[in-house]
């Protein structure tokens, strides 16, 4: 289904709506920010104070899921990443540099999140993964692809968000993008999501009825107006987690534009409000990365001010998003390993895997198990500092499956997916074992293979990789997930 860049029910859709009072200026506009000034503070009057507090979110990735970044604009210059690029990638709408912007909703909205002055995170580090087009039009299946590259780019364990300013009927596909969300989130990464703009009418909806706002796991942004009155044209309902400044026709968000490194254009709608909660999620984490998502998560929702909104229905929550960066207290078990990967040899396993989400306390130990016909055969604790362990004594020839798990002072966190290890056959001159028999993982993410030992064997392939006997003896040999921190040394013969 198409993305429509106006008020829409159904389709893949941007969350801003209106653009008014066009601008472009030499500098930053010298008015303080309303939105900025407003989130800073529990009531109404503003007091001309948009200060956002000594946290920058400095070594926080934001992934900007969007029409694209400009990335020289003045407000990010020197902060931007290109990430995926899908419609340059199928040649539908290509744009130099890859994944800068040609509709201006993804600067803006990258602005509001990292900008130096109209933003909250102003030293976050922007991703821009592109999905939409020069007229904001998309599909469903690039939005779901960028995500997994998302998840498959991110650093495991630590927090990163990701900033979906657009979404999709539940009817139109949307499923798949929830379920995406969800692994993210599995993966540290919180998502936020705007609630959306109505329908065709432009009057607001239930948001439960729109994809990924839809989902308990994503944080779901709705958005109010300068005197703090619900927007006429926002989704609202009980899917509708926090609400935030996304101004009206009266008085809309001003942030960074695509047409000039120092253009500015001012827009409202869920797309605008939206980035204010990403960029103080950012601010969270840079204080402490090691939190899970449900942490940070239920804190934004938690430190929100209460009941100053008007014109809610019964069914909303009446939560206004405040900018409070105290420490988050509370300790809670670790996440889940991922990136687990499993190499054999003829009587051991070699396991690794990336650290979780550490709940708020250093993980102190973790359990590697393995599992035959239906039961646990053997298990190892390792300290919680290592990720990587050998499990030996194993049965040669026999088919093994692992299960990963962390601990910390609280508790024991997650278990991974069961991971089938391989079993290898020694490699012949001329002959070829493919990365996959070479590796049983817990993802579907491309397995990287590195020889060490050139003369006795070569890896092969760009995207499917495999390691080729070249003489007899025995080939040292890397392998590691694509998105993994780390990699493994192996040892295979080769027979002539």
């Amino acid at each position: 289904m198409k993305a429509r860049r106006s008020l829409v029910a159904s389709g893949l859709f941007l969350a801003g709506v209106l653009a008014v009072c066009a601008t472009t200026a030499s500098a930053a506009p010298l008015e303080v920010s309303w939105n900025l000034d407003r989130i800073n503070q529990a009531a109404l009057p503003l007091d001309g104070n948009a200060n956002t507090g000594p946290l920058t979110g400095e070594g926080i990735d934001i992934y900007v899921v969007d029409t694209g970044v400009r990335p020289t604009h003045e407000q990010i210059t020197g902060r931007v990443v290109a990430g995926i690029d899908m419609l340059s990638a199928d040649g539908a709408a290509a744009v130099n540099p890859t994944a800068s912007d040609c509709d201006g909703h993804g600067t803006h909205v990258a602005t509001t999140v990292a900008g130096s002055t109209v933003g909250v995170a102003t030293r976050a580090r922007i991703i821009a993964v592109r999905v939409l087009d020069c007229n904001g039009d998309g599909e469903v299946n690039d939005v779901v692809t960028a995500l997994e590259w998302v998840r498959d780019h991110h650093r495991s364990g630590r927090l990163a968000v990701a900033n979906l300013s657009l979404g999709v009927d539940q009817g139109d596909d949307g499923r798949a993008i929830i379920e995406m969300v969800k692994e993210l989130a599995q993966d540290g990464v919180v998502t936020v999501a705007a609630a959306g703009n109505g329908d065709g009418s432009g009057r607001g909806m239930d948001a439960c009825r729109i994809a990924p706002g839809s989902e308990p796991v994503a944080l779901t942004v709705g958005a109010t107006t300068r005197t703090d009155a619900a927007a006429s044209y926002s989704n609202f309902g009980p899917c509708v987690d926090i609400w935030a400044p996304g101004g009206d026709r009266s008085s809309g968000v001003v942030a960074g534009w695509y047409t000039d490194d120092a253009a500015y254009q001012s827009d409202i709608g869920t797309s605008m409000a939206a980035p204010l909660v990403s960029g103080v999620l950012a601010l969270l984490a840079q204080q402490q990365p090691g939190l899970c998502v449900g942490q940070v998560s239920d804190a934004i929702v938690e430190r929100a001010t209460k009941d100053v909104i008007t014109g809610l229905d019964a069914t909303s929550h009446n939560r206004l998003l405040r900018l409070d960066t105290a420490p988050i207290l509370g300790v809670l078990p670790p996440g889940r390993p991922s990136n687990v990967i499993v190499t054999p040899d003829s009587s051991s396993l070699l396991v690794g895997w990336d650290a979780p989400c550490d709940g708020g306390s250093p993980v102190t130990s973790t359990k590697v198990s393995l599992i035959h016909a239906g039961r646990t055969v053997k298990s190892v604790r390792v300290d919680g500092t290592k990720q990587a362990v050998r499990v030996a004594g194993l049965v040669p020839g026999r088919t093994y499956s692992v299960v990963v798990k962390a601990s910390n002072a609280v508790g024991v966190g997650g278990a991974t997916e069961r991971v089938r290890a391989p079993r290898v056959a020694g490699l012949r001159v001329g002959r070829a074992i493919s990365a996959d028999a070479l590796a049983g993982t817990d993802t579907d993410g491309e397995i990287v293979l590195r020889s060490l030992t050139p003369r006795i064997c070569a890896v092969k392939g760009l995207s499917s990789f495999r390691i080729v006997g070249v003489r007899a003896g025995r080939c040292r040999y890397a392998v590691r997930l694509a998105n993994a921190a780390h990699e493994f040394v192996r040892t295979i013969a080769v027979s002539g």
